[in-house]
């Protein structure tokens, strides 16, 4: 019996933390018609989450480069927008 309870108890914590609506996030910006991931985020989870898609993400420095290295055709500086659970 306390084996089931014990299993049972297990699944119930691995069933709950998959409901957690989490997702790995970058900020994004359209330049010339063309978007660019300017820098990783990190992960964001529930109100957090929906809260930086709906709001973007505040950079207050000017960006020159992507989040890979490579030169933007302009330099980036306001608010990006928020991509998550996305490859882009």
């Amino acid at each position: 019996m306390k084996k089931i309870a014990i299993i049972l108890g297990v699944l119930s914590v691995i069933g709950f933390n998959s409901c957690k609506k989490c997702a790995e996030c970058h900020a994004a910006a359209e330049i010339n018609g063309t978007e660019y991931e300017l820098m990783e985020l990190g992960e964001y989870c529930k109100d957090d989450l929906t809260s930086i898609e709906a709001n973007g993400y505040p950079i207050t420095e000017t960006l020159y480069l992507t989040a890979d290295g490579d030169s933007l055709p302009t330099p980036f500086t306001g608010v990006a927008e928020v991509h998550c659970g996305e490859d882009h």
